[in-house]
């Protein structure tokens, strides 16, 4: 990890650019951290994907691919505080995904530079407040919520929700852009996160988003609660112009085994579509590593679209080479009540930094 001082950090852009008052902004710095940081996900698959839901029913063809991000998606970022004094302190974070396969930017092409996160913020012990291209929180509760984590590949959980392939219950992206943010500081073991964006008018714009996520963390037991409103964003359009999401979710760990729960229910204004997501996981650990079982099913019926469910499930294996780098075993099936199965067997390697 790369850390250099905030006063280096302004004294180099000083001597890059000549930006007026940089010299009393750098006398004016109080101690403080830049960071550089990220990670590495590659993975060699084999598989294909089931059919698309509309009761056109043949699998994808069958394929053998090195792919990005099978457990996090690849992405690099710098981050730093300041310390203002009175338990205060600013802090500002820089995040870009990449496709390491490829060495190109971004999840997808034409994705923005830092579309993983862009905000500035203050903290202090009444909490965190933060604005900028944030994380989204529901994201974030979700993927808490299964054994696989953030993963868009591997995870039945937060494929379901949230990935194309699996129908992506859930519209709107994965963070948000324009978003103003509230983090409660944890107190007995509850945290509230409260999150809002500006649609500003945008082609794709019907409203403002809203998210609340309230979450209790104890020695064995975790609890989640979320709910939120998109207006504007990803997947949002004339036909589609709102949607209401609630999620529930919860954790045991159990030390010889953690136990997963969740259930996500969801519904689109105009369109009229509906989804009811349930998922059970659990992890065990083994060695040096984590045995990983998950499974979740999702309902879904809309005004002009035959209701059908859809089945995936992941049985894994995640083997810690050190602090910074693991090895990843994954099978995937992924199954439609209107359409033909498909399956996908992983190997992969993630090396943080």
């Amino acid at each position: 990890m790369k850390t250099v001082s905030a006063a280096m950090l302004v004294q180099a852009l000083f001597c890059c650019v000549a930006v007026p008052g940089a010299a009393m902004a750098q006398a004016q710095a109080q101690p403080g951290n830049v960071r550089l940081y990220g990670l590495v996900d590659l993975y060699a698959a084999s598989g294909n994907g089931a059919g698309n839901g509309a009761g056109s029913g043949t699998a994808g063809p069958r394929s053998t691919v090195v792919n990005n991000g099978g457990m996090t998606t690849s992405f690099w970022g710098v981050a730093g505080t300041e310390q203002l004094g009175g338990g205060m302190s600013a802090q500002f974070a820089l995040e870009s995904f990449f496709r390491a396969d490829s060495g190109e930017a971004g999840r997808v092409p034409g994705e923005a530079l830092f579309s993983r996160a862009a905000y500035v913020g203050l903290a202090g012990n009444w909490g965190t407040v933060r604005m900028g291209r944030l994380p989204n929180p529901l994201f974030i509760a979700s993927a808490y919520a299964n054994p696989f984590g953030v993963s868009t590949r591997l995870s039945p959980l937060v494929d379901q929700l949230w990935s194309a392939p699996f129908g992506s219950a859930i519209v709107g992206d994965t963070g948000w852009n324009n978003a103003l943010a509230y983090l409660s500081p944890t107190v007995n073991g509850v945290s509230l996160t409260l999150q809002g964006n500006l649609g500003e008018g945008a082609a794709t714009s019907f409203g403002n988003n809203k998210a609340a996520v309230l979450r209790y963390t104890g020695a064995a037991l975790a609890l989640t609660a979320a709910a939120q409103r998109v207006a504007n964003g990803l997947n949002i359009s004339a036909a589609a112009p709102q949607q209401t999401v609630y999620f529930a979710a919860a954790s045991y760990d159990l030390g010889a085994v953690k136990l997963y729960a969740g259930y996500n229910r969801a519904h689109t204004e105009v369109s009229d579509r509906r989804s009811r997501t349930g998922h059970l996981g659990l992890s065990v650990p083994a060695g040096a590593g984590n045995w990983m079982l998950a499974w979740a099913r999702t309902r879904e019926n809309a005004a002009l679209k035959p209701a059908f469910h859809r089945d995936t499930a992941s049985a894994g294996y995640d083997h810690n080479l050190s602090l910074r780098t693991d090895l990843y075993a994954v099978y995937l099936r992924d199954k439609l009540s209107n359409a033909a199965g498909g399956n996908t067997l992983a190997l992969g390697l993630r090396h943080k930094f």
